[in-house]
């Protein structure tokens, strides 16, 4: 029988979009927009590029996030003041109030994968395809 890495992939990804859109919808957020909101609290101020890089999105994908994130009330946007042609995004009072709360929410999906597996496989799991991101990149 023929095994697909590619497919277990997407399917994983399917289950963790849902399950975040459930846990993520009092909030009105969603999948593809809370991975910038997780960069900024790792690193409040970045680029667009360095948001797109980071996050391995393509411009345009970021740019339409980005006018959801500043329409929803998480995110300002302002042009750097040193070059004129760089937008650099920070986290509106909302959303910093909100940090402990959505990162717990999105973290758990994580540790129930964890508990399922165990630490040890789990982080086999994670070096294998850090390994194999790092081969593609």
């Amino acid at each position: 029988m023929y095994t697909s890495l590619a497919r277990y992939l997407a399917i994983l990804h399917r289950h963790n979009q849902r399950y975040l859109n459930q846990v993520l919808k009092p909030y009105s957020l969603t999948s593809g927009e809370v991975g910038f909101l997780m960069s900024l609290y790792q690193a409040e101020g970045q680029t667009q590029e360095e948001l797109s890089t980071a996050l391995v999105i393509d411009k345009a994908a970021t740019a339409r996030a980005l006018k959801v994130l500043i329409d929803k009330g998480f995110v300002t946007r302002t042009q750097d003041e040193r070059d004129k042609r760089c937008n650099r995004i920070h986290l509106t009072e909302h959303a910093k109030a909100l940090e402990a709360e959505l990162t717990n929410r999105v973290r758990r999906w994580n540790q129930n994968l964890t508990e399922r597996l165990g630490k040890e496989l789990y982080e086999q799991i994670c070096a294998h395809l850090a390994s194999i991101q790092k081969e593609l990149s």
